[in-house]
C-alpha cells in the first residue's frame, strides 16, 4: 500500500514552489495560434493514448479497483505531455532571445564586410558582431574590434575570421593581433584557432599570422600558450613561434621595434575615455 508521504509534498516543498511562482511574477499570455497548437496537439495525445488503454468489451466481474488502476499509467502519461508542452512553452522566450554582442567594430579601414553564410555586407563604425558572424578585409582593408573586457583584436589586410563565442576566434587566413590591456588575467582567456593549432594569452601583446603552409604567433609583450598537433609550449615576449602542419614548431627572436609591428599603428582603436579617471 502506498504511503501517505509518497502521494504529497514533503514539508516546505509547497511552500518554496509557492515563493518560486510569486517571484518569477506573471508570464505574458502565449500568441493564440501557439496556445491553440499547443491545446490541439495535448488534446490528440491524450485522447489516442486513453483510446488505446480501454478495453473494447469491459469483463463483467472485472473489478472497479483494477479498473481504476489501469487508467492510472493513461492518466500519468497524458499529465506528463502536458508538462512537456507547457515547458516547451516556458522556453520559447530563452529561444526567441536576440543574440548577445560578441565584438564591437571599433574602426574600419578600406574594404571591410561583415557577415555569415552567403551573406555578407559593408561593415560601418560600431557595428555589432555575434556568435557565428565573421570579419572579412580587403587587400587594402583593416578593421578593429573591441572584445569583453576591454580586450582589443585589430585585423590586418586580406584576413578572415570568425567569432565562435566570448572565448573562441577562428583565423582562416591573415594576421590579428590581441591587445588584452589591463584585463589580462580574465577568468576565460580568449583562445585564437587555426587550422594549426591554438593560441592562448596569459596577459599580453601578440601576433598570430596564418598564411597557406604553417602559422607565425610573434609575442610582443607577456607571454602565450602555444598549441600545436600533440604539442605545446609557451612563448613569452620577444619570441616567436613558427608551427607546421605537421605540428613542428621553431622559435625565434622578434625585437618590439620589428617592422611586422608596424601594421597595428594604421588601425589602432580609439582611446575610451568614457568612465575613466584623468590619471
Amino acid at each position: 500500500m502506498m504511503q501517505k508521504n509518497d502521494e504529497a509534498m514533503r514539508p516546505g516543498e509547497e511552500e518554496s514552489l509557492a515563493a518560486l511562482l510569486r517571484d518569477a511574477g506573471p508570464r505574458a499570455e502565449p500568441p493564440p495560434e501557439v496556445a491553440r497548437q499547443v491545446r490541439a496537439a495535448v488534446e490528440a495525445e491524450w485522447r489516442a493514448v486513453v483510446a488505446a488503454r480501454q478495453p473494447l468489451v469491459r469483463p463483467a466481474l472485472r473489478p472497479a479497483g483494477r479498473s481504476r488502476a489501469r487508467q492510472w499509467p493513461a492518466l500519468a502519461l497524458a499529465a506528463s505531455l502536458a508538462v512537456a508542452a507547457i515547458g516547451a512553452w516556458f522556453a520559447l522566450p530563452l529561444l526567441n532571445q536576440p543574440a548577445v554582442p560578441l565584438a564591437t567594430l571599433s574602426r574600419v579601414s578600406g574594404a571591410v564586410e561583415a557577415g555569415s553564410g552567403n551573406e555578407w555586407q559593408p561593415a560601418t563604425l560600431r557595428q555589432s558582431l555575434t556568435a557565428g558572424q565573421g570579419i572579412v578585409t580587403g587587400p587594402q582593408g583593416r578593421a578593429a574590434l573591441k572584445l569583453r573586457d576591454g580586450v582589443t583584436l585589430r585585423l590586418d589586410t586580406d584576413t578572415r575570421i570568425a567569432l565562435l563565442s566570448p572565448e573562441r576566434i577562428v583565423v582562416k587566413r591573415g594576421a590579428v593581433y590581441l591587445d588584452a590591456g589591463q584585463h589580462s588575467a580574465v577568468a576565460d582567456p580568449l583562445v585564437i584557432e587555426s587550422r594549426f593549432g591554438t593560441t592562448r594569452h596569459l596577459g599580453t601583446q601578440y601576433e598570430v599570422r596564418v598564411a597557406s603552409e604553417a602559422m607565425v604567433v610573434s609575442v610582443r609583450e607577456g607571454r602565450v600558450e602555444v598549441s600545436g598537433t600533440g604539442l605545446a609550449t609557451q612563448a613569452q615576449a620577444g619570441e616567436q613561434l613558427l608551427v607546421k602542419a605537421n605540428g613542428s614548431m621553431q622559435r625565434q627572436t622578434v625585437a618590439r621595434s620589428a617592422a611586422l609591428w608596424d601594421w597595428t599603428q594604421e588601425v589602432t582603436p580609439p582611446f575610451s575615455i568614457e568612465q575613466r579617471t584623468l590619471p
